[in-house]
Formats: structure tokens, C-alpha cells, sequence
């Protein structure tokens, strides 16, 4: 019984598997020992079928020779054949350390053939395709006996066949199809009784035999699919494609040199990239396996411990739609234009038809809705010919009108982006024209057919490797898939877990339903970091993790005690987390960390959104406030940092809107500080300014250190971020500050601050006291002109805007050229853990709204 695999497992329990060595994996006698010790250990699991390809190197060496030969050149074919002979019989000679006597002359018998092919095409002069199948298929007839050789030297019993003796094709020279059914009984004839004696075949691959008897070969890489011939008739479990690489690239890695090995393809998806430039496998050898549904694993014979790609009939989204991005080079693109084609029948069959006569393959197609335009590309090398052809064809056409030009560009580049998983998923293509537009990549033309497995894109030859650079990049193909649909998930990585970080993930575990229900989102924490340790999943941290980090940090212990914690700084958790496929990422920073502008444009360069409570990396220095917007918009990606100047307040959003028409603004005045605002509001009701910050110190409305607050730091931080968003205030000249501590206070144990405060109590109660026998109040007021910034204590009448202000309610007032007589005013709550949480919230669904 013969099981092909599960979408679980993969787990094959065969009786036959397919083994094909490709030339890199035969290019030495050490080489082919490890092949055999390959074979040897594939047969714990199954009997093995062994397609070879010649030695590497020794299909171009007879191509070489022939050419020589043609050109009348004998001595020098002659010689190119006495070199292969010499290469096989040393190879011989390591491999083998008895008399090897008969398998020396028949590598000779077969090199005999050869030099007499070498001489006929001299005297000939002519290589018809029949000859030079001839000559080509010897290298894979040499290559075969020493493999046999070696199996024998290692005690497995082995016999060699030669598939130009049983492989049945048409008389296609250069590119033999399979005959089928005859080809399956034939093969099955000669290979079914080695293996039901236990022995294992070694056959020949690339070459068949035509109806005459005479030798054919497969075309390019034919022997996988000689392989793939054999798999179908001996329903072997699966095909093992040996090669020099860990597998079938995202993208080719010459090309992107970060570009990772698939795990797993669909027969169609495979055939997609091989067509447009994926040269691991071929697509001709894809057919046999898909209409026996036989699994293909392609590993690297140089690092078997490297699982390879397994291409099956599975459908696998993954983390993403687009499985990989392939490209060739050398094209031309033909474009027959003319609005007279329009509704007439037969004009696109007279194309293809012209072409077809010529024996020109068309690589890709693309024609206008209002059937205006005809474009297709063909290589490079039939460029000209398919030219000539269509003027000529359409040439009564042409001179009607009703076909007003035949348009060439040369050296046209295909980039094609594949992956089953695009199918009906809306944003794709839109994702695919925006990562080149990004990067200045003019389109050509564009092809996709309605199964949406393939998007083919014509571009300029020049910008062909930038478009998959850029495609590779979009949709992050050289980060490890995490296995899961990514489509309606947003992922957050939270740096900080402090109290509002703890707030912060309440609230998006208890608001899943309603993201979901507005966004068709669900949004996950996959990572949590403070500055010594994180939490990391790429699919997501359980809650049994998340309740763990809260209750650590709420003890005041730091993530590294946690058991699953990697202990490292931020930066590191980031480079860990940047090395998957996340959904949407987006690093959400309510720490106090001072270099966080670091990590911003870490996160960046990463592709991750970045959303910030955090205002040390906004009012740092110019330079790096710059550096951090010009990162963002470099890597299309978004900052939003609403809880920085009003936590739950919508400031920030408010100013946008203000200055998104083009309206100047010339002034922002505003209490702040809801912390300041509620210990004001204490003020004025008697309490004294210690008990007051201890209130506010209980109640979580001050930073971790309250003297942030109290200096006006705080303040002066929100009033610079300000002043850069509004365009005010572009210098690093600080704001003139007055707090109502000093801020050496900073960094005092809570105990000792209070009683420092103590000593201030009774001035500030007489002060509060004399503006109340004016009809004054105190507030803590941030003023935002052109090119200054003002924030300290004022006194302000009590029926005053500012002055109506109660507890821990801010109040922002925008003055501009539309609010020049009336200001623009924002008010409302100010401090609390709950109200930042909210706010930071707020901009993680702006960016999931713009994302989705």
C-alpha cells in the first residue's frame, strides 16, 4: 500500500522512492561516495531507483567537442573526448580499488562511440539535432557506470540501464516528449524485475529512445524529468532531486542574497517559478508527478541535514499569499496597437498563428479590455524574427490603419510574483504596483490570469533584478514563515510593562471582538521586552505568558526571572522578531527607555509600524527627531504618537486635521499635564503640595519618577513634540522652564522627596492663597509661539478657559489663520494609566485601519 502523505506528517511509507543526482552532486569520486551513502541510507525506508545526470561539467565538454567538430575543428573534438575519457577512469580508479577491468572498457567503447560521432560531424560538417543527442547522451552513460561502481564497492548489488534502451519518446530531437503508455510499459518491463530482486537500477537520465531506435534527450533538465517518467511507473512514494542547493528559493539568491528556501509548494506553484526563471526545477518534469499526485523533495546533496522543499499537491498560504518571486532576463516586448482591432474576430489568432509558424515560443501575453493592444514577449534570440513576421503578416492591416504601429521594446525583463494563496484576496496586486513604485520601476506590460496564482509584470531589463529585490522585500519572502494565515491578524511587540503596558494589554485582550467586528482584525502580542529580557512567539504569546510578565512587573521584578524569557536588550528581541513573517507588525513603545529613537529606526528598516507613549525620542535632539520621519517615509511606513503630548487626548490627531488643508497655525496653548492639573486641583482645595503629589502618586497619574512631573520636564517634553508637528518650533533651543521643583530632586526615593516637598508646602499654600483673594488660579501652562516655547506656572482669572479647568481635565487651544477670533479648542481627561492605555490603543487601530 502506497501512502502519499499528510498534510500533517509528511510522512511517506513507501515501497519505491526516486533518487536523481544532479552533476554538481557527481562531480568527484568523494562526491559520488556521498551520494551512494545517500541511496544506502534511503534504504532503510524504501527500495531505490537511481537517475543520474552526467559528471558536472561534462555536457558542456561534449557540447564543446561537437562545436569544435562543426567548425571542422577534429583534433580539438577529438581531444575534448580523450579529456572526459581521462576524467572518468580516474574517477574510476578512487572509487574503486579492485580490477575494474570491465567497467574500463566499457567507459572507452563508450568514449570510442563518441570520438567516432566527433569525427563524422567533421566530415560532414553538420551537427543535425539526432548526432548531437547522440553525443550528449554519453555523458550521462559514463556517469551511470561509475555510480554503479560505487554502490557495488559499498556491498549494494546494482545494475545499470541505459534509458535511450527503454525510455520511449516521439522523435522530437533536443527536447523528446514521453510517449504515453508505451513508454510506461517499457519502463516498467525493464525496471520492476531489478527491484523486485532487490537490486538497484541506475539509470541513465536526459536521454530516450525515438521510434526509429535512434537516441533522444528530455531537453533542459531532463533527467528530472527521467525521474519523475520512473516515479510514475514503479508508483514509487516520492522524488528525492538531489542538487547543489538547500532547496527552491523565495527569490533567486544571487539576486536577493537574504532570500530563504520554501518549505513547501503546490505542483502549480512550482511550475509557475520554474516557467519564469526558478532553474532548481524544471516545469516538464512537474507533469508526471502532479497526474500521480508523487511528492517531489529537492535537497542539497553537499547539506542533507537541510529539509529542502517539498512540492506536492498540497495548497499552503502560509503567512503570506506570494510563495516566491522569479524573474528572467533577455526578452523582447512586442506591442501591436491599433484602435481598428477593436471587435474584430481572428486578429489575435493571425498573431499567435504568425508565430507559431516560426516555432516562437510567447512567454507571456497581455491585451487591453477594449482590445486596442495585443503585447506579448518572446526571448531575446527570436526578437527580431517575430518582428519581421507580424509587419509582414499584418501588413494590409497596417496600411488600412486599422493597425497603427508594431511597437518593440528590446532587452525587457519578466518578473513574476506567485503563490496560490493571492487568489481572491483583495490588496495584492495594489501592494505589488506600490512596491515598485516606491522604487521608480516603470511597468510594461501586466498579465494575470483569473486563477490569480501568477501576477507577471514586464519591465525594463535593467530594473528586473530591483523589481524582485522590492517584491522579495514587500512581502518579507526572507523572513521564516510562521505556517499561519497572516491576512486578519495584526501583531503587536510591546516594549515596556509597566503600568501602562499592563493596561495597555487588558484592554487589547478585552477588545477583541469589537477590533474584530470593525476591522475584520484580531490583533496578537507576540513579543514583550523590557531592558533586560523579552517574550517572544511569532504566532503569538499564550495567555498563561502574558498574565506571567504582568504579574512579574506588578511585583516589581523584571521579565529575565520568567522561564521562558531570552534574556538580551531590546534591540535584540527586535533583531529576533525581525527574522519572521509577522502580520501587520507594529512596535508599541510605553517604556521610558532613552535611546528608544534607535529602536524606532530598527523597527523601520524592518518594515514594523511604530506607535509611542514613550516622548524622550520625539523631543531629543532635531537631528534625530528628522532622522526618525525621514526613516518612516523612506520605509513607507507609519509613526503615530498621540499619547505623547495628550495621553488619551486627541491632540495630535486634531493638529493633523488643522494642517491638512493648508491651514497656518500661529499659536498652541495648553495645560498639559493632567498630573499637574489634579494636584493644582488639590491645591485649591487646601490639601498641601506633598499630600497632593502622594495622592497623585497612589492614584498612578505621575511617571515612575513624580520629579519628571513636578520640574516640568514632562511638560516641556509634550510643548517640543508639539512645536515640531505644528512646524513652530525647529531648534534644538530648549523651552524656557519653570517647575515647580528644581530637577535635582530627580531620582529620590518616594519618602525622601515627600519630605522635601514638606518644606514647600506652606509657601505654596500662601501663593495659592493670594491668587485666591484676586480671583486668580494656578495652572500649569505650556505656551507654543513661532520659534519658542514657554511652560511654567501662570496665574490665570478662574472663569477663564484654562482656569475652568478641574482635576485631572487637559486643555489644548489651537489659534490659526481659519481659528484666528475663536480658538480650536481640545479638552478633557489628561493622566491616568487607563486614559494613556486608551490613547496608545487609538493609534494601534488608526494604523490596523490603514493596514488591513
Amino acid at each position: 500500500i502506497i501512502n502519499h502523505g499528510t498534510n500533517e506528517g509528511l510522512i511517506f511509507m513507501s515501497q519505491v522512492e526516486v533518487h536523481k543526482f544532479g552533476g554538481s552532486s557527481l562531480a568527484s569520486a568523494e562526491r559520488i561516495l556521498h551520494a551512494v551513502r545517500l541511496v544506502i541510507e534511503a534504504q532503510a525506508e524504501a527500495k531505490v531507483v537511481v537517475v543520474v545526470s552526467a559528471l558536472g561539467g561534462v555536457t558542456d565538454e561534449l557540447v564543446a567537442a561537437a562545436v569544435a567538430a562543426v567548425g571542422g575543428d577534429r583534433e580539438r573534438g577529438l581531444d575534448g573526448i580523450g579529456k572526459i575519457l581521462a576524467r572518468h577512469e580516474m574517477v574510476l580508479a578512487e572509487l574503486s580499488d579492485g580490477d575494474q577491468h570491465e567497467i574500463s572498457l566499457q567507459l572507452a567503447g563508450i568514449c570510442s562511440e563518441l570520438g567516432d560521432l566527433i569525427r563524422g560531424v567533421v566530415l560532414l560538417g553538420e551537427l543535425s539535432l539526432r548526432i548531437k543527442d547522440r553525443i550528449l547522451a554519453g555523458g550521462e552513460k559514463l556517469a551511470a557506470r561509475l555510480f554503479a561502481v560505487a554502490l557495488k564497492g559499498q556491498g549494494v548489488e546494482a545494475a545499470v540501464l541505459d534509458a535511450d534502451t527503454f525510455l520511449e519518446t516521439d522523435d522530437h530531437f533536443g527536447s523528446a516528449n514521453a510517449l504515453s503508455g508505451v513508454a510506461d510499459r517499457t519502463m516498467k518491463a525493464v525496471l520492476q524485475p531489478l527491484l523486485d530482486a532487490d537490486q538497484v537500477p541506475v539509470v541513465t537520465g536526459f536521454c530516450g529512445r525515438a521510434p526509429d531506435g535512434a537516441t533522444t534527450t528530455l531537453g533542459r533538465d531532463g533527467s528530472d524529468l527521467t525521474a519523475t517518467l520512473v516515479a510514475g511507473t514503479v508508483a514509487a512514494g516520492q522524488v528525492v532531486i538531489w542538487t547543489d542547493v538547500d532547496g527552491i528559493f523565495g527569490a533567486d539568491p544571487r539576486v536577493v542574497p537574504e532570500a530563504r528556501v520554501i518549505a513547501q509548494l503546490n505542483y502549480r506553484e512550482a511550475a509557475e517559478m520554474s516557467y519564469y526563471g526558478a532553474k532548481v526545477l524544471h516545469q516538464r518534469a512537474l507533469i508526471p508527478a502532479a497526474a500521480r499526485g508523487i511528492p517531489i523533495r529537492v535537497r542539497n546533496s553537499l547539506a542533507p541535514e537541510a529539509t529542502g522543499t517539498m512540492v506536492d499537491s498540497r495548497f499552503t498560504p502560509g503567512s503570506h499569499p506570494v510563495k516566491g518571486i522569479s524573474a528572467i532576463q533577455n526578452h523582447t516586448l512586442i506591442s501591436v496597437e491599433g484602435k481598428g482591432m477593436a471587435g474584430v474576430p481572428g486578429v489575435a489568432a493571425r498573431v499567435f498563428g504568425c508565430l507559431a509558424q516560426k516555432e516562437i515560443s510567447v512567454t507571456m501575453i497581455s491585451q487591453s479590455s477594449s482590445e486596442s493592444t495585443i503585447s506579448l514577449a518572446v526571448p531575446a534570440e527570436h526578437g527580431e524574427v517575430a518582428e519581421t513576421s507580424l509587419k509582414r503578416e499584418l501588413r494590409p492591416d497596417i496600411v488600412r490603419g486599422d493597425i497603427e504601429e508594431i511597437v518593440v521594446y528590446r532587452d525587457v525583463g519578466l518578473v513574476a510574483a506567485v503563490g496560490m494563496g493571492m487568489a481572491h484576496m483583495p490588496g495584492v496586486a495594489a501592494r505589488v504596483f506600490a512596491a515598485l513604485g516606491r522604487r521608480k520601476i516603470s511597468l510594461l506590460a501586466i498579465a494575470q490570469g483569473p486563477s490569480e496564482l501568477n501576477i507577471s509584470l514586464a519591465v525594463q531589463g535593467r530594473q528586473a533584478d530591483a523589481a524582485v529585490r522590492a517584491l522579495h522585500q514587500e512581502f518579507s519572502l526572507h523572513r521564516i514563515d510562521t505556517g499561519e494565515d497572516s491576512t486578519r491578524r495584526f501583531d503587536l511587540i510591546l516594549l515596556g510593562c509597566g503600568q501602562i503596558g499592563r493596561a495597555l494589554i487588558e484592554l487589547v485582550q478585552e477588545r477583541q471582538a469589537d477590533m474584530f467586528a470593525r476591522f475584520g482584525l484580531q490583533a496578537r502580542i507576540v513579543a514583550i521586552a523590557d531592558r533586560s529580557a523579552s517574550l517572544f512567539h511569532p504566532t503569538g504569546l499564550e495567555p498563561e505568558q502574558l498574565a506571567a510578565a504582568m504579574a512579574a512587573k506588578s511585583a516589581g521584578a523584571s521579565l529575565a526571572g520568567l522561564s521562558d524569557a531570552v534574556a538580551g536588550d531590546p534591540k535584540a528581541m527586535l533583531a529576533r522578531a525581525g527574522n519572521y513573517r509577522l502580520a501587520r507588525p507594529v512596535l508599541v513603545d510605553v517604556s521610558d527607555a532613552d535611546q528608544a529613537h534607535e529602536l524606532f529606526s530598527q523597527a523601520f528598516a524592518l518594515g514594523y509600524d511604530v506607535v509611542t507613549a514613550n516622548k524622550k525620542p520625539l523631543a531629543g535632539a532635531l537631528a534625530d527627531y528628522r532622522v526618525l520621519l525621514q526613516t518612516a517615509q523612506t520605509q513607507g511606513r507609519l509613526l503615530k504618537a498621540e499619547a505623547t503630548v495628550g495621553a488619551g487626548l486627541p491632540v495630535v490627531d486634531t493638529l493633523e486635521m488643522l494642517l491638512a488643508p493648508g491651514d497656518q497655525l500661529s499659536r498652541a496653548r495648553g495645560c498639559l499635564s493632567g498630573t499637574l492639573g489634579f494636584i493644582m486641583a488639590q491645591l485649591e482645595d487646601g490639601q498641601p503640595l506633598s499630600e497632593a503629589v502622594a495622592e497623585a502618586v497612589r492614584l498612578g497619574y505621575t511617571e515612575p519618577d513624580p520629579v519628571v512631573d513636578l520640574s516640568g520636564v514632562d511638560v516641556a517634553r509634550k510643548a517640543t513634540i508639539l512645536g515640531r508637528m505644528s512646524g513652530l518650533v525647529l531648534s534644538d533651543e530648549p523651552p524656557a522652564l519653570t517647575g515647580l521643583v528644581d530637577s535635582s530632586l530627580a531620582g529620590l526615593e518616594l519618602a525622601d522627596l515627600l519630605a522635601k516637598l514638606k518644606q514647600v508646602d506652606a509657601p505654596m499654600a500662601a501663593r495659592v492663597e493670594k491668587g485666591k483673594q484676586a480671583g486668580k488660579v494656578l495652572r500649569y501652562l505650556a505656551r507654543v509661539e513661532q520659534g519658542s516655547i514657554e511652560v511654567g506656572l501662570a496665574e490665570l482669572d478662574k472663569d477663564s478657559a484654562f482656569g475652568s479647568l478641574r482635576g485631572s481635565d487637559n486643555m489644548i487651544l489651537f489659534e490659526s489663520e481659519r481659528y484666528r477670533q475663536r480658538p480650536l479648542t481640545v479638552t478633557g481627561p489628561g493622566a491616568g494609566v487607563e486614559v494613556t492605555a486608551m490613547g496608545v490603543l487609538g493609534d494601534i487601530l488608526r494604523i490596523a485601519a490603514e493596514r488591513r
